[in-house]
């Protein structure tokens, strides 16, 4: 995901991530719109400005301890004013290896300590969501991440759970 005040700040990003072909969950102003959509989803990245229309990034890790990795780009004078088990933070002008490598370290600490908290949905939901991205890699021959970023996006532009997303999927095929 990606969160920042600045319409333009956000693009910047957005076009970044895309340039390497990684498709944000979603574009956020606001932290309150970034932590809905993280409960949604169960766990996220989110790469976010330190200043969102509604809260600080420290604000937003705090929020979101235990279920997404926060990384902030920012001016250097603001990175000593935010900190978190789960924040991590990169000084502007940012160079794209470094923005890179930083969202590898993100993936390592996911990897680590938020891949648990997918494990917490129950086994009914969990076998609804594996139908739907397999249903949706055989009809519309999508990997196996393809897939999972289509019912992420599905479920956050509608406000439903993943498990009630990929249940509308699996009945719109049938």
């Amino acid at each position: 995901m990606v969160a920042f005040a600045s319409e333009e700040a956000q693009r910047r990003i957005v076009r970044l991530l895309e340039s390497e072909g990684h498709v944000p969950a979603g574009s956020f102003f606001s932290g309150a719109d970034v932590i809905r959509t993280v409960h949604q989803l169960g766990s996220a990245a989110v790469v976010c400005g330190f200043k969102l229309r509604d809260m600080t990034a420290g604000d937003l890790a705090l929020s979101l301890r235990g279920s997404a990795a926060v990384l902030t780009v920012t001016a250097p004078a603001y990175l000593d004013l935010c900190g978190g088990e789960n924040l991590f933070k990169l000084a502007t002008p940012v160079h794209r290896a470094d923005f890179f490598a930083s969202l590898e370290l993100i993936r390592q600490f996911e990897e680590k300590n938020l891949r648990p908290m997918l494990s917490s949905r129950h086994e009914s939901e969990q076998k609804l969501i594996s139908q739907a991205k397999e249903l949706l890699m055989d009809v519309n021959r999508m990997t196996e991440s393809e897939a999972h970023r289509f019912l992420q996006k599905r479920s956050m532009d509608s406000g439903l759970r993943m498990a009630e997303t990929a249940q509308l999927i699996i009945d719109s095929y049938r």
